[in-house]
């Protein structure tokens, strides 16, 4: 991650900083970006880059937390709800609007796919204790286990999607709900 004085630059020199690097690591990939061109289009000199950065891939984790932060942003929050139609209707919305921001972000697309996920999203957390609060997912044999099972379905769903930019439409969220909806043994939305 960078190193403190980053923190400390103004939000739009930042910003800057990470969509240049962001554009060189998503059209060369990590390897091939080179750290002395990201910096000199940047703007920014050799001494100041090593005073914000490791190097190119204390950077590039970086563009990769600015890329996830950026997603998590356009899906937004999860908010509790009381019945199974508003979950699922909530589950389609914030897909169709993760989808919608990774098209018209490529370079976030780009540099997210073949990243690891993190577990324990607070997001699916929540989705999944919302699901078993309203009756709509079963606790068993585990609930612990449904939230793991759960948060591999949208993995693999990501990572798909990642990698099949033209094919982000409504039917990445359909398909989400048909997965979701066997795992969970419940109805799925009408």
């Amino acid at each position: 991650m960078p190193l403190p004085r980053f923190d400390r630059l103004p939000a739009d020199a930042r910003a800057a900083i990470l969509a240049v690097a962001r554009a060189h690591f998503a059209r060369d990939g990590k390897d091939a970006a080179s750290f002395n061109q990201i910096i000199a289009e940047a703007g920014i000199s050799k001494t100041s880059a090593y005073h914000y950065f490791d190097g190119k891939d204390d950077l590039f984790g970086a563009v990769v937390a600015d890329a996830a932060a950026r997603t998590l942003t356009a899906l937004g929050p999860w908010s509790e709800v009381g019945t199974a139609q508003e979950l699922w209707r909530q589950l389609v919305a914030g897909t169709t609007r993760l989808a919608a921001h990774l098209r018209e972000h490529p370079d976030d697309r780009a540099v997210l796919a073949g990243q690891p996920r993190p577990g324990g999203d607070p997001w699916i957390r929540d989705l999944v204790a919302n699901g078993m609060k309203i009756g709509l997912i079963a606790p068993d044999p585990s609930a612990e286990l449904v939230a793991v099972a759960t948060a591999g379905v949208f993995d693999a769903l990501d990572a798909w999607a990642l990698d099949h930019p033209d094919e982000l439409d409504s039917s990445v969220a359909d398909t989400l709900v048909l997965f979701l909806a066997r795992l969970w043994n419940a109805p799925a939305p009408r």
